[in-house]
């Protein structure tokens, strides 16, 4: 049988065993892009194969590819001439240039740039001029020997991104790839974040084998009477699919002479008995002693990381976090990166590397080792050498969270223990200094006791002749006053204003729900209308047919709320007809910001409406934009008015202008919106603006869908002599608003749809003239002021007459009947202050006892001082102590007023 498993060293590109894996695929693929690639993993996880055998690869398909073995360069007593000019030398070589260049007299040529230019002057001058078409690939493997060198490399790694970077000012560098392979992290290679060529690159990740791709392997498995599938399931359990455990135990297998029982059995024995029993021994090829040694060769990192291992060892959750002790032991081999969580790599190393592993060289590693040796050679019996002060907290610290033997933890109980009494021995010698000064302080004590007792009693008459005193009421009136200020110049300021549109949102929400507006229908255009039409903007020649439909059931008016400046063919020129004969038809336009030109028919008959919407600073609309008078003169209507003033039309009323650009519409009297009305604060007023007084969402209209009316399944007396709105409402399409319907707090939130904004406008309208629905109002901000002002006094006087629990009570019940005088004024149309006012309330009524609470205690100090002054005319020493002991029990400002009162009594 020729088939051969090997176990260490580099697969030749055409050996049987070798293994495909997907990181085979993406190297190759991202060499051919022309992509830095860098392969850095543990040992002996097939990098060198790996190599071979994209390098073989390439080299078939005809490009210039060599490998450069940086360990063949050197690393120790080596400087940076001998090492860039043996990078050079070994270049010149895998390429097969020497006969073609002389090196020594290149080199000598070039001896007056830098080392890093020289290098870079040999790609240009001699790669780039030999290979003058193919592409260039150069292979570095063993890169982490550079971190031995006594001298940094960065510029080397400086260059390879300077390389990538000037592909785009020269093309001949797109020929030129390298690829790095070895045991290093990228931080560990170049500390430069800036000239580091590893953010530009691609990290090629070597994952293990899988019953996927482990087919090659097979083979040589073949001639045993097993299942191979369950057989390689066994093999794979234990290595983990490390490349050199797998290939190691299949080549044990085929010269195994234990009896095959069952596949499982057969792996487990010849695992443990061939790799992990004496496993130092049989360590050959050496592989279980390279984690070891990389492990345990740092002396200071080695601690650290036996300290990580042993957490994963004891099934403790230990997040990934790139730090310098967690890059280690990735690179070691010994775990792997598995969810974000550190895991051991396979059953081999837990084996091997187990606690009792961890234990032993954490022993070796323990830093009282000197003391612990001696301690136990005294036979345990010699407390010199125990630990004691900052030595024993240092050895404690470190021993934290460590599995340590029954020993090393009895010397540190025994340390402790030791520790322990001589902090008895300095607690009793203290003990015995404090009688001796207790017995000095006992007169001082008797004293203080006196002085207690007399403060006591001063601050307990004070106290009570500062409860029989009433302030003047006249504080009710200043405080509400200054709290009523304050909250007007926050509503300026404009501190208040989201919390009270806030609250105009939930009016709108809360009030009862309106029944369907009969005068006003919405034909909209949705998502599955969009898919049986097929297209957006919706053609030409179905607006044709769906106007022309629309006009057999007569309606008033029609509002055509889709964007027509641009035919949309087919049936341009039939949509032109339409609009020509069809005067009761309003198109669109959009003149604020970004303009967006009517139909050009629709314009010269003067049928045309803006649909622009005001939107306050939270993104909602609240206000509703009537009308802009132009710089010409020309006044243009939104869509809204102009659908409802030609209904109204019909029934006979006309607008009339009224004094201050007030309207009057039937029974409805418009008032434009200023900056300040309501809750707004210095608020956009430009154009005709009135506060919209919201018909209600989607549901308070009748819809039908555009394919409805195509396919005439709409009831005639549903659209005759009513507005009919033709619009989009298809998510899709993004002609959505918020509107105080959208923040809802046990619902969605939910946009408006732009036809359904119109649809409210021309309600709002219709409804204030013909029914005499009240539109929002509001009142003079004098009026608001003194409301504010009102409900402060109100404030003040609950907290005057009510207390504590009580007070709480009141002020509650008073702030929701201040809600419900605020949303009955809403149902009638009046939007008054609510926010202000409430927090007027609720702020008066806290302020007032706070300001009598502060005025009483000045009066209970400055009683206090009094009879304390008048007590030292019998105890001196006691009284005067008091009067200190008051001082220091009271904060500075109050210390200020002690010393003005003694002053005073004085």
């Amino acid at each position: 049988m020729n088939y051969k498993y090997q176990v260490g060293g580099s697969l030749t590109s055409d050996a049987p065993s070798y293994v495909e894996r997907s990181c085979d695929r993406e190297l190759y693929m991202a060499l051919k892009a022309g992509e830095f690639c860098y392969v850095l993993s543990s040992r002996q996880m097939g990098k060198s194969s790996l190599l071979v055998k994209t390098s073989h690869h390439l080299q078939q398909e005809g490009y210039k590819c060599t490998v450069v073995d940086l360990t063949n360069i050197g690393s120790e007593n080596i400087s940076p001439l001998q090492w860039y000019k043996g990078l050079v030398t070994d270049l010149l070589s895998g390429f097969k240039l020497s006969p073609k260049i002389n090196l020594k007299n290149w080199w000598q040529e070039h001896e007056d740039i830098s080392l890093l230019q020289r290098l870079n002057q040999f790609i240009v001058e001699v790669l780039f001029v030999e290979f003058k078409q193919e592409k260039i690939y150069i292979f570095l493997d063993e890169i982490d020997s550079i971190l031995n060198l006594n001298f940094s490399v960065d510029d080397f790694f400086g260059l390879i991104r300077f390389c990538y970077n000037q592909r785009a000012v020269n093309p001949e560098y797109k020929r030129l790839t390298f690829a790095i392979f070895g045991v290093a992290a990228p931080s560990d290679l170049i500390k430069d974040k800036k000239r580091t060529p590893f953010n530009i690159g691609k990290s090629i990740k070597l994952d293990g084998f899988t019953l996927d791709n482990i087919q090659p392997l097979t083979e040589g498995l073949k001639s045993l009477e097993v299942n191979e599938k369950k057989l390689f399931q066994e093999i794979l359990a234990w290595t983990g699919g490390q490349p050199f455990l797998t290939q190691k135990v299949c080549q044990l297998l085929i010269h195994s002479s234990s009896k095959i029982v069952s596949e499982a059995l057969w792996v487990e024995n010849v695992v443990r008995t061939h790799i992990i029993d004496k496993w130092q021994s049989q360590d050959d090829p050496q592989h279980l002693r390279t984690i070891s040694d990389r492990i345990l060769c740092d002396e200071l990192m080695a601690g650290r990381l036996l300290e990580v291992y042993q957490q994963i060892l004891l099934g403790d959750d230990v997040a990934t976090d790139n730090s310098s002790e967690q890059m280690e032991l990735l690179l070691s081999g010994l775990v792997i990166n598995q969810h974000s969580q550190l895991k051991i790599k396979n059953l081999i190393y837990e084996a091997v590397f187990n606690l009792e592993w961890v234990a032993k060289q954490i022993e070796n590693l323990r830093p009282y080792s000197q003391n612990f040796k001696a301690w136990i050679a005294s036979q345990q019996q010699d407390e010199s050498y125990l630990l004691t002060g900052t030595t024993l907290q240092e050895a404690l610290a470190w021993s934290y969270n460590k599995k340590l033997s029954d020993q090393d933890y009895r010397f540190l109980t025994a340390s402790q223990e030791l520790a322990k009494r001589e902090i008895e021995v300095d607690l009793k010698a203290e003990k015995q200094a404090r009688r001796i000064e207790r017995e000095k302080s006992q007169f001082a004590l008797e004293t203080s006791r006196q002085a207690y007792k007399l403060l006591a009693e001063a601050r307990k008459i004070a106290k009570r002749k500062a409860q029989t005193l009433r302030l003047a009421k006249n504080r009710i009136i200043s405080i509400a006053g200054i709290v009523a200020s304050l909250i007007i110049l926050l509503r300026i300021i404009g501190l208040l204003q989201g919390m009270e549109l806030t609250m105009l949102d939930q009016f709108f929400q809360a009030r009862p729900v309106a029944r369907i507006d009969p005068r006003v229908v919405i034909i909209a255009l949705d998502e599955p209308d969009i898919q049986q039409i097929g297209q957006y903007p919706v053609p030409d020649q179905v607006l044709v047919k769906a106007l022309q439909i629309l006009k057999s059931y007569n309606p008033t008016a029609i509002g055509l709320d889709f964007y027509r400046d641009l035919p949309v063919e087919p049936g341009y020129k039939e949509l032109v007809e339409v609009y020509k004969t069809t005067p009761n038809l309003i198109g669109i336009e959009k003149i604020v910001g970004s303009a967006i030109a009517p139909p050009p028919v629709l314009a010269q008959l003067n049928q045309v409406g803006f649909v622009d919407q005001v939107l306050d600073g939270d993104g909602k609309v609240r206000r509703a934009l009537l009308s802009v008078q132009h710089t010409n003169g020309k006044l243009s209507l939104s869509l809204g008015l102009n659908l409802a003033l030609r209904y109204l039309e019909t029934q006979g009323i006309t607008p009339k202008n009224l004094p201050n650009y007030k309207m009057q519409i039937g029974k409805a009297v418009l008032i434009p919106f200023l900056p300040n009305d309501g809750g707004f604060v210095r608020a956009d007023s430009g154009g005709y603006q009135i506060l919209l007084n919201f018909h209600g969402i989607e549901k308070q209209f009748q819809i039908f869908s555009i394919t409805d009316l195509l396919a005439n399944r709409i009831p005639p007396n549903s659209l005759r002599d009513r507005i009919v709105l033709i619009g989009a409402t298809a998510e899709s399409i993004s002609d959505l608003f918020q509107t105080p319907y959208s923040s809802r707090i046990f619902d969605y939130p939910h946009q408006m749809a732009g036809v359904t904004l119109h649809a409210n406008i021309t309600s709002h309208i219709l409804s204030a003239a013909l029914d005499g629905q009240p539109v929002l109002r509001v009142w003079p901000e004098v009026v608001e002021w003194l409301w504010i002002l009102l409900w402060s006094g109100v404030g003040t006087l609950l907290s005057w007459h009510f207390q504590s629990l009580r007070l709480f009570t009141t002020v509650t019940i008073t702030g929701v009947g201040l809600t419900l005088i605020a949303y009955f004024a809403f149902l009638q149309g009046w939007w008054i202050p609510h926010i202000p006012p409430l927090i007027g309330l609720v702020v008066a009524a806290v302020s007032l006892p706070i300001v009598i609470t502060r005025q009483l205690e000045i009066i209970q100090l400055r009683q206090t001082v009094k009879l304390l002054v008048a007590a030292i005319k019998e105890q001196p020493t006691a009284g005067q102590i008091a009067i200190e002991y008051l001082k220091q029990a009271e904060g500075q400002e109050n210390q200020l007023l002690i010393e003005q009162a003694l002053q005073d009594e004085i």
